[in-house]
């Protein structure tokens, strides 16, 4: 008979490699050997979501639901260090109901519309997050995903509820916070609590990185030798973003890798930027040692992560220390607290001179947005606004941001100006059916008639910024605000309004206006917002002469320099290199 707990040990040790092949064919002898058993299925749920097979992962995580209700008492974890995040003490069905409420919002995120006739994913998601938390109330992880779906679903009261949680938590400095998925960290808004749920998270959770770097460099002159690694290297954000930095390299000054983690979705994105760099390593199948390996063959200078602890991300490639310095950039707004990396690059409005206090890496700014910006993407004219659900004589205020970043305080603020502008027309990329419902009943509590809400389809980048030049002004949240769609309707010509939050996530907007030459739409208190706002609302003229710089400077803006921005990206890598 097979030794169920060697192999589940042999089986985590692969996992932990990063062989998750193996570690998968091991979890499904144990389950051969015991069907049963609740440790295996939950892995294996687990690693069928990691997959993006969301119904396969949905089915093996209520089977272990289900056999560890059979077992009684016995643990899905005990001895094993089964859990996501290992510092948690979370009960083994808590972290079994927080995996399958994951995974139910990976499906949602995947299509928001229902393919059968249970309830929609999302609430679904909702319902497992509430048991998790009901098992375990003083979870990090368990409140922060519930934090996450209920914005997503614009139910802003039980996840204002649960940061709140949080924050209550924090108060006993001998607890760790490790905030998963850690995204949910960034919605506090206050920078030291932010800062340690992120750091407690990267100590707990992420692989042990090795302390020191190389000690040898190779010689090869004066040219920096820089890597890109990322598993966005497609149709993605960071992609339309950073195109344009890695094509204008100077080449005679720098040699440029990337390291794909991401399959080729064979867009004409895919091959834009496979012809931008130097060399290109198609890493996706590759475990974590052979991508470190073939960083540290590369010999580089600096090596840039853009994933930072978002969706894909590969830390334990960067923990085996592959070049002597590691930095990161753009994926996530805020500090990774991790050893692995040794700076972030930001800007003075992002991270003001003083806010250094709350970053575990060194600061390196940039003179003007952090934010690289592509002046190499498409322009198409504006589509006729009946053609995207939009009435002609409106004044359209939009927000494309994502649901879980609307706030309550905002939506509310919008609808009231509605109420008070009879020609003005909200108009919301909103996906969820449980959100736009939220927010219908938001609007008609107000006074608001439904039609005056316009919901907006996913469209293709070319399609999104056709529509987006129908709008009349851009409409910026906290505490997590506009980042690529701040820098999409500014270069579609809308000009954006926005209010200066206290982290780095809440202040990228203003960045945006001040690089792009308004300053003056960057307010500094809710109630200026709501005034100017309401002064916009009032004086089209105003709004016409903020989209006619808009249009007229565009190619002469620092936020659309893309030559001159990634001149200062090579001198900002060169010093970070120099002072190692």
């Amino acid at each position: 008979m097979a030794d169920v707990a060697a192999l589940m040990r042999e089986a985590l040790a692969h996992e932990a490699e990063g062989r998750g092949d193996e570690a998968r064919a091991l979890y499904e002898q144990v389950v051969a050997a015991d069907a049963g058993h609740p440790g295996a299925l939950l892995k294996l749920g687990l690693l069928a979501r990691a997959a993006r097979r969301g119904n396969e992962a949905e089915g093996l995580l209520l089977r272990a639901i289900d056999a560890a209700r059979g077992r009684g008492a016995s643990p899905l974890a005990a001895r094993l260090a089964l859990t996501e995040l290992r510092c948690e003490s979370m009960p083994a069905d808590a972290l079994a109901w927080t995996s399958l409420g994951a995974t139910l919002m990976e499906i949602e995120l995947a299509s928001a519309a229902a393919r059968d006739v249970r309830p929609a994913p999302i609430e679904r998601a909702l319902a497992a997050f509430e048991r998790a938390v009901a098992l375990a109330p003083r979870s990090p992880s368990a409140l922060a995903q519930l934090a996450m779906a209920a914005r997503y679903a614009c139910r802003w009261d039980r996840g204002a509820e649960c940061v709140r949680a949080l924050a209550e938590l924090a108060v006993d400095p001998a607890l760790p916070l490790p905030v998963s998925p850690v995204m949910a960290a960034v919605l506090i808004e206050d920078p030291a609590l932010q800062s340690r749920a992120i750091a407690d998270f990267s100590t707990q959770a992420l692989p042990a990185a090795v302390t020191r770097p190389p000690a040898v460099l190779g010689q090869r002159g004066s040219r920096l030798r820089v890597g890109y690694v990322s598993a966005d290297f497609h149709e993605h954000a960071t992609a339309h973003l950073a195109a344009g930095l890695f094509e204008h390299h100077d080449r005679t000054r720098v040699t440029t890798f990337a390291y794909a983690l991401d399959r080729d979705d064979r867009s004409a994105m895919r091959r834009r930027l496979v012809a931008a760099f130097d060399g290109w390593r198609d890493c996706a199948q590759a475990d974590d040692a052979a991508v470190a390996r073939a960083i540290a063959d590369d010999d580089l200078d600096v090596l840039v992560d853009l994933k930072g602890h978002t969706q894909d991300a590969r830390p334990g490639i960067l923990a085996k220390r592959p070049a002597p310095v590691q930095i990161h950039y753009l994926g996530f707004p805020g500090t990774l607290a991790y050893a692995a990396i040794d700076a972030q690059v930001a800007d003075a409005i992002v991270v003001p001179p003083g806010e250094e206090i709350h970053y575990r890496e060194a600061i390196l700014r940039l003179p003007h947005c952090y934010q690289a910006n592509d002046r190499g993407r498409p322009l198409p004219p504006a589509a006729a606004r009946r053609n995207v659900g939009l009435p002609d004589d409106a004044i359209v205020l939009v927000s494309f941001n994502q649901a879980y970043k609307l706030d309550r305080r905002f939506v509310a603020l919008w609808l009231d100006a509605l109420a008070d502008h009879a020609r003005a027309v909200l108009w919301l990329t909103v996906p969820h059916a449980v959100a736009r419902e939220a927010i219908l009943s938001e609007a008609a509590a107000r006074g608001v008639a439904a039609h005056r809400i316009v919901f907006a389809p996913v469209a293709r980048q070319s399609d999104h910024l056709a529509r987006l030049r129908c709008a009349d002004l851009a409409l910026d949240v906290l505490p997590y605000g506009s980042h690529t769609t701040g820098s999409d309707a500014l270069w579609c010509g809308v000009p954006l309004l926005t209010l200066t939050g206290r982290t780095f996530a809440g202040r990228v907007g203003t960045s945006l206006v001040t690089a792009a030459g308004l300053p003056q739409l960057a307010t500094s208190t809710i109630d200026d917002y709501r005034a100017t706002l309401q002064r916009l609302l009032r004086d089209r003229e105003e709004l016409a002469q903020h989209r006619a710089h808009l249009e007229r400077e565009r190619y002469e803006l620092p936020l659309f320099d893309t030559a001159r921005f990634t001149r200062d990206f090579e001198t900002m890598l060169g010093a970070a290199v120099n002072r190692r």
